[in-house]
C-alpha cells in the first residue's frame, strides 16, 4: 500500500473519532470536512471539537440539509437534498431491527415511536456508491462485541438478534477479494468507473450486499460496523444466508470487505 493510502486511512480513523465526538455536541453530519485549527470559532453547520489535545473544526460538506425534531413522541425529518446524490435512503434502527426505506419526499414523519428508536441514518448514492451522510443516535443499544474474529462475531450477533446464522460461501471469495483490492487502490468506495461494483464481479445472485471497512484493529472495525445502521442492516439481514469476508492486516490498520448473498 502506498504512503498516500496509509495517510488516507489514518485520516479516516481520526475523522471517524472526531465526528463521533461532534455528534455528542449535536453535529450529526458525516459528509464533513475535518481540519485541525489553532483557534476555533463556531459557525453555521460546523462544530469545534477537542480531540487528543488538539482542536478541530468539523464542517458539513455539500448542500444536504437535515432537520430532525420530536413532536408528540413522533420524529419528524425535513430533508433538503443535494443534487450530487441520485438517491437517498433512511435506515431506522430499533434495537436489533433495522428498516431501510427510500426517501422520496422532503417531509417525513416516522411511524415508529421516538422512544423505541436507537439510531437514524441517511445515506446518499453518489458516483462511488452509497455514502453515509447523516447519523443520529437517540439511545444506547448494546450489541454483541467483537469476539476473536469476524466469523464468530457475526454468528453471535445474528443469534442474539434471533436471525439464522449465515455460512461461508467460497463462491463469494473472488468478489470479496476484488472489493478488498478496490479499497487498497481507491479507498472506501463501493463503485468505481473502472471496475463497477459488486454486481460486476460475475456473481449470479438475486440478492447481494457488501460492507467495507478500514480501522486500526478488527475489534474497532466491528464496533464501527454494528454502530452504523446501514452496515448493521447487512449483518443481520434475514435474506442473507451466505457470506465471505476478506481482510488485510498491516502494521497500523486493517481493511476488509464482507460480501453477503441469499
Amino acid at each position: 500500500m502506498s504512503f498516500f493510502w496509509l495517510a488516507l486511512f489514518s485520516y479516516l480513523f481520526e475523522s471517524y473519532s472526531i465526528l463521533e465526538k461532534a455528534e455528542n455536541d449535536g453535529f450529526f453530519y458525516k459528509n464533513a470536512e475535518v481540519v485541525e485549527v489553532s483557534a476555533c470559532k463556531p459557525e453555521k453547520n460546523a462544530v469545534c471539537v477537542q480531540y487528543k489535545g488538539k482542536t478541530y473544526l468539523a464542517k458539513k460538506s455539500g448542500n444536504l440539509e437535515i432537520e430532525a425534531k420530536t413532536v408528540n413522541d413522533s420524529i419528524q425529518l425535513t430533508v433538503s437534498p443535494d443534487p450530487a446524490y441520485i438517491s437517498y435512503f433512511l435506515y431506522i434502527q430499533t434495537g436489533c431491527a433495522v428498516h431501510k426505506v427510500q426517501i422520496t419526499k422532503r417531509e417525513i414523519v416516522l411511524e415508529e415511536k421516538a422512544a423505541n428508536i436507537t439510531r437514524l441514518q441517511i445515506t446518499g448514492t453518489g458516483v462511488g456508491g452509497p455514502e453515509i451522510l447523516w447519523s443520529r443516535k437517540f439511545k444506547e443499544e448494546k450489541l454483541p462485541p467483537f469476539s476473536e474474529n469476524f466469523g464468530k462475531s457475526l454468528d453471535l450477533l445474528r443469534k442474539s438478534c434471533k436471525k439464522s446464522v449465515v455460512s461461508i460461501d467460497s463462491g463469494l471469495e473472488e468478489a470479496a477479494g476484488k472489493s478488498l483490492a478496490k479499497i487498497q487502490n481507491e479507498g472506501l468506495k463501493h463503485y468505481s468507473s473502472k471496475d463497477g461494483g459488486i454486481r460486476h464481479t460475475g456473481i449470479h445472485k438475486k440478492i447481494l450486499g457488501e460492507n467495507l471497512f478500514a480501522a486500526k484493529t478488527e475489534a474497532e472495525a466491528w464496533k464501527m460496523l454494528v454502530s452504523s445502521p446501514s452496515h448493521l442492516y447487512n449483518l443481520i439481514n434475514p435474506q442473507f444466508r451466505h457470506y465471505f469476508y476478506a481482510i488485510k492486516k498491516e502494521k497500523d490498520e486493517v481493511t476488509g470487505a464482507i460480501v453477503f448473498s441469499e
